[in-house]
């Protein structure tokens, strides 16, 4: 680890023993939203962006997932899962972070550079998605899943910020949906991904695409009042409001839009005076950006096709 992130970890983790405990420092929004205010945002922030280059926690050689869910499968009872859970799981998170705290303590005592753990293991936020999954999907107990997210939320903000993933996040949002038809709670739980900085992806997006359509079949066939059905919507508005701020987010960051090919191609006139059999002119055009078997920026009209081919149209 260089000078620069022992520095950088040596902040974050002054930052979160520092921290007051939760129940001080949390007014009651806050607790709805599951988070801190104020510095701890930063916190957040810095957090995840420095979680992010444990790439190799990803890689199937490690073999650390693998080894995990088959233990997994060795449980025979939902019980016995949250057992092992508990103990091969969040005691393990706990474990993560005291060596941390431990290890930054000597190096700071010490002075210098040092190699230092990490705040959690690299497959800590796999660990709490598939947990999830599991309970709801195996065990057909979804109030258990929902509860393994809570408590890896209320653990410690380390155990928030590397556990409660995207992953995670859908996983509580299809529970919430699938298993309780619980609009609010989507809807906190978009809000939550949103002010804490945890990607909205393709997943979450199609989880709520289906929320649209099971809410039209549900309103009818219950038969809502026009009150009912106005709230609802209004709930559903909010929600897709925030995830397509988070794809705006995501433009602005990247500095690209998802119709900037679009814009490309109307630029293009390169190719607006073809004909058939002139390869030698295609060949000395610039190559566009875009793919595809027509590249230029408009197709030729049906008079002009018959025009040059000198074949009717039909």
């Amino acid at each position: 680890m260089s000078e620069r992130e022992t520095k950088v970890l040596t902040g974050m983790l002054d930052m979160i023993f520092d921290t007051p405990s939760p129940d001080s420092a949390r007014t009651s929004k806050d607790v709805a939203l599951g988070v801190g205010r104020g510095h701890v945002d930063d916190l957040f922030a810095k957090l995840r962006r420095h979680s992010k280059p444990l790439r190799w926690a990803k890689d199937p050689s490690s073999g650390l997932l693998d080894q995990k869910k088959e233990a997994m499968s060795r449980c025979t009872t939902d019980q016995e899962l949250l057992e092992w859970a508990q103990r091969e799981v969040f005691e393990e998170s706990r474990r993560y972070e005291e060596e941390a705290r431990r290890a930054i303590a000597e190096a700071s005592a010490k002075g210098g550079t040092a190699e230092l753990p990490m705040l959690q293991s690299p497959i800590y936020a796999q660990m709490i998605a598939h947990l999830m999954r599991t309970f709801r999907v195996h065990y057909k107990d979804p109030n258990i899943a929902l509860f393994i997210f809570h408590h890896a939320q209320k653990l410690s903000i380390v155990s928030y910020v590397f556990g409660c993933s995207t992953e995670a996040y859908n996983e509580l949002i299809e529970t919430r949906w699938t298993c309780f038809r619980d609009l609010q709670g989507v809807q906190q739980a978009v809000e939550e991904m949103v002010v804490n900085g945890v990607p909205v992806d393709s997943r979450a997006r199609k989880i709520i695409e289906s929320m649209r359509r099971d809410l039209g079949s549900l309103e009818l066939r219950n038969g809502a009042s026009e009150d009912r059905q106005q709230e609802v919507l209004k709930s559903l508005s909010d929600i897709e409001r925030l995830v397509a701020s988070t794809t705006e987010d995501t433009s602005k960051r990247t500095g690209h839009s998802w119709d900037q090919w679009k814009n490309e191609v109307s630029k293009d006139t390169s190719l607006e005076d073809w004909s058939f059999n002139d390869w030698e002119s295609l060949q000395s055009l610039p190559s566009t950006s875009t793919t595809g078997r027509y590249r230029g920026s408009r197709r030729p009209g049906r008079d002009q096709l018959r025009s040059r081919r000198g074949a009717p149209m039909y």
